[in-house]
């Protein structure tokens, strides 16, 4: 097996485990969301989306500082320098449990101010600190046990990472009906999430022993050339996570903020949709990273530059059709999931979508940047982008009400993907000519004309009538001729020549189809 085809199928197997771990994890979802809502209302599922964004925030205290683990790691396996592997993990082990402690230490100043600010009900303010309590203490103690996790993906066995996502989120799924059965409410659930969590870490750590017999824990490890070299790494995609925290998570606080904690339920469901899908079309990101960072190790520039068209052109075929089909039956999916009077949720969708869309032009991009060591790409970008971001939102929620987030987030993300991909191939010596020719985005457009016929299908038919079983039918019957169309218009201008149906098959026979 040569090089290429080993990297290929690596590639491949993690692709593969993570569209089942996740598919997994999306289908429960949706079965346990109006579970949850329906036991403990909007308003308090306002408050867990709200515990979420504050606890990411303080996650950004680490300056960047967990992101290395995996493009490092995998870097030193590729060349088998297991003494440089065990002084990252060491290194990790020893700066998070310094940072666990800070971040307690900083609990007990900002608790109070921070649950002021975003105005909860005075009902609820009691339950709200003892969940954020609770929220943090979680957080910090899986901070401790980051490097760990990082050695799966690291050693490029996605494998091992989703078959433990699906085996504990049985224990999520009993311990949510167990607590909130018996009447506990969000403290049941934020207690379910931190024994999920315990069980969650303590599997990483023996899966990280048992995958890598060479890993030890020791202090005496620590390397300051390789402190030096993780932290500079860090502090460049530390940027980029301030970019993800805004770009969508900013948003609830805004709104909370500036309208209702209901607003945030509300934004919440719609973001949910959005992210679950998005997450779908970003499943082979992650193997992507290790993969670009052994190529760079090796010298293949050439490699590099095949698989960022090569994985932007898969991109492409899967983001486009998803988000239109997303954005033109909205409403019928947020009626079938959860019943009427969630339009406000799929306002959300709708917006998002479009964003989205942008978003996933410089997906591919942005991991083989990181795997080559140039973080420093999305950092820029991301640092106008957030900026930007927060400035828009503030001044058009003030001005057009909950719209305005929305807006402000599709604006930012135009400039800053314009701006990443003219610093990516300047780098890459790519011409923008060739990166529209090699990924056929044009070819794919002409699918924005089936999504808006039934978008205006949908706004004119009343299908409140039928109910949501019929509405689910009705769902069916428009993915059915949506995707039609799509298979047929990929056929028409050939898509996918005889190397990228030759992967397609690679994974067909990988998940046994």
């Amino acid at each position: 097996m040569s090089k290429e085809e080993n990297i290929s199928n690596k590639i491949i197997r993690n692709t593969k485990f993570n569209i089942l771990g996740y598919s997994w994890v999306v289908l429960v979802y949706l079965f346990l969301a109006p579970y949850i809502i329906g036991r403990i209302g909007i308003e308090r599922f306002g408050i867990w989306a709200i515990i979420s964004v504050i606890t990411g925030y303080f996650g950004l205290l680490d300056l960047g500082f967990g992101t290395p683990f995996v493009k490092y790691i995998a870097e030193f396996y590729a060349r088998r320098e297991y003494v440089r592997i065990n002084q990252a993990v060491n290194i990790g082990f020893i700066f998070y449990t310094f940072f666990a402690i800070v971040i307690i230490a900083l609990l007990g100043f900002f608790m109070h101010p921070i649950i002021r600010l975003f105005k909860i009900p005075a009902s609820l303010a009691g339950e709200t600190q003892a969940l954020f309590l609770i929220g943090m203490i979680i957080f910090a103690a899986s901070s401790i046990l980051k490097p760990f996790e990082a050695i799966q993906g690291g050693m490029q066995r996605m494998d091992i990472t989703n078959k433990i996502a699906i085996a504990v989120s049985f224990f999520n799924i009993f311990g949510t009906v167990l607590f909130l059965e018996k009447g506990y409410g969000l403290l049941g659930l934020i207690i379910n999430s931190a024994i999920v969590a315990g069980i969650t870490n303590i599997i990483n750590i023996i899966v990280a022993f048992k995958i890598l017999p060479e890993l030890k824990i020791t202090l005496f490890a620590f390397d300051k050339k390789t402190f030096r070299m993780l932290f500079g790494f860090g502090i460049k995609r530390w940027v980029t996570s301030i970019e993800d925290i805004v770009l969508f998570q900013t948003d609830k606080l805004l709104i909370s903020h500036f309208l209702s904690l209901s607003l945030v339920g509300f934004y919440q469901l719609g973001f949910t949709v959005i992210n679950r899908a998005w997450h779908l079309t970003m499943l082979a990101i992650p193997a992507i990273v290790p993969a670009a960072s052994e190529l760079d190790a090796m010298r293949r520039r050439k490699e590099i530059i095949r698989l960022y068209l090569k994985g932007t052109k898969y991109m492409f075929g899967l983001s486009i059709p998803v988000f239109t089909f997303l954005f033109a039956s909205a409403h019928l999916i947020m009626f079938i999931w959860m019943g009427q009077g969630y339009h406000v949720s799929a306002l959300v969708i709708q917006l998002m979508a479009a964003s989205i869309i942008v978003m996933n032009f410089p997906a591919v991009g942005s991991a083989i940047a990181v795997g080559m060591g140039r973080p420093e790409f999305q950092m820029e970008a991301a640092a106008g982008q957030a900026i930007l971001n927060i400035v828009l939102s503030i001044i058009l929620i003030i001005k057009i009400g909950f719209i305005g987030v929305l807006i402000a987030t599709l604006i930012s993300v135009i400039l800053s993907t314009a701006y990443f991909m003219r610093r990516l191939h300047n780098y890459l010596n790519l011409s923008m000519g060739n990166f529209v020719n090699k990924t056929m985005v044009v070819y794919l457009l002409p699918i924005f004309v089936v999504g808006l016929l039934i978008y205006l299908f949908n706004q004119r038919f009343d299908y409140l009538i039928f109910g949501r079983l019929g509405g689910l039918a009705l769902l069916t019957l428009e993915a059915v001729l949506f995707f039609f169309c799509y298979f047929i218009l990929l056929r028409k201008i050939t898509f996918l020549d005889k190397e990228d149906m030759g992967y397609l098959m690679a994974l067909r026979s990988s998940i046994g189809l």
